[in-house]
């Protein structure tokens, strides 16, 4: 499935291979994705929006895939690739003509999918999942640390984001306001060898809707390996052949991790979730605690093994 995208920066190249901190450091959220509903931290909420194409067509649409941020326990399911995971819910058309999440037409209105949770008051925090694309090549999907808390869609967006752009798609139409660049320097190949798709790690800052860029690291050049988790990519399901994906193969992903602690923020990469080697980082000193979650646009992400915890 071939979007356009749009995204490029600088270059960070810091190697650093670390194991999971020990037992000890402190469990803030760790869901159980065996259940049918997904649980907030003890004492917070879930706060979930998203407006796209599917929708913007039919806001009566419901269900798995459909609708943002519900677990996948449909044993019957004729595609139980998802069995398991957090479904993102479809965000198809969000940065994509006449989406549009500047508008206030409702007609082409878009709002990217999201959900927070957690305390206001978190800080020092390590977040950390497996992520995979449900067969999609196009799309900026994101782990979020420090939001403010929103109650509709229409409260200003401020958080940090640990963002994964795919290929040359088009950017949020608030991004291309705020000077967001492209993201079509990167050179990675689908597994196939025939077609480029730009992968990239960025590090992005919102602040009562505005965007700013702190660092952006592109795959080919990356020190260390990251996962090509887009449909094309080797390591988005068990099929490693040159072929590429066939549809049926059991989704795999990649493990992520996005740590803030004081002003450095950092991302993290792993294949085995369990030795993690750092691939970008910055450091900001605006935004000083605040909720986690994910975010994501013209996509359909999987999560599962979530663990938010305090920073090492």
């Amino acid at each position: 499935m071939l979007k356009r995208s749009v995204g490029a920066l600088g270059l960070l190249g810091l190697v650093c291979a670390v194991a999971l901190p020990a037992a000890s450091a402190a469990t803030l959220w760790q869901p159980d994705l065996s259940k049918d509903k997904l649980e907030a931290p003890a004492g917070s909420t879930i706060y979930t929006q998203g407006i796209g194409s599917a929708l913007l067509a039919d806001p009566t649409l419901t269900g798995v895939g459909v609708l943002p941020f519900q677990i996948f326990t449909d044993k019957s399911a004729d595609d139980v690739r998802r069995l398991g995971w957090l479904v993102s819910g479809n965000s198809d058309g969000i940065a994509e003509s006449p989406g549009d999440d500047t508008s206030t037409d409702p007609a082409v209105r878009t709002v990217p999918f999201m959900m927070l949770t957690g305390d206001p008051k978190w800080a020092d925090v390590a977040f950390h999942c497996r992520m995979d694309s449900f067969d999609m090549n196009t799309y900026g999907l994101s782990m979020v640390l420090r939001a403010a808390p929103k109650t509709k869609d229409t409260d200003p967006d401020t958080r940090y984001e640990l963002r994964y752009q795919s290929d040359i798609g088009v950017l949020l139409a608030s991004e291309i306001r705020d000077g967001i660049p492209a993201n079509d320097t990167d050179t990675s190949l689908r597994q196939d060898g025939s077609t480029v798709t730009p992968i990239s790690l960025r590090l992005m800052k919102v602040v009562n809707g505005k965007w700013t860029q702190l660092a952006q690291q592109d795959a080919a050049t990356s020190k260390v390996y990251i996962p090509l988790i887009n449909a094309g990519g080797v390591d988005h399901d068990t099929n490693k052949s040159v072929d590429g994906d066939v549809g049926t193969e059991a989704l795999t992903g990649g493990y992520f991790r996005f740590v803030a602690k004081g002003d450095l923020l950092q991302g993290f990469v792993s294949l085995d979730g369990k030795t993690f080697q750092k691939a970008i980082e910055a450091r900001d000193t605006e935004l000083k605690a605040g909720l986690v979650g994910f975010m994501h646009y013209d996509a359909e992400t999987v999560y599962k093994e979530i663990l938010v915890e305090d920073a090492p």
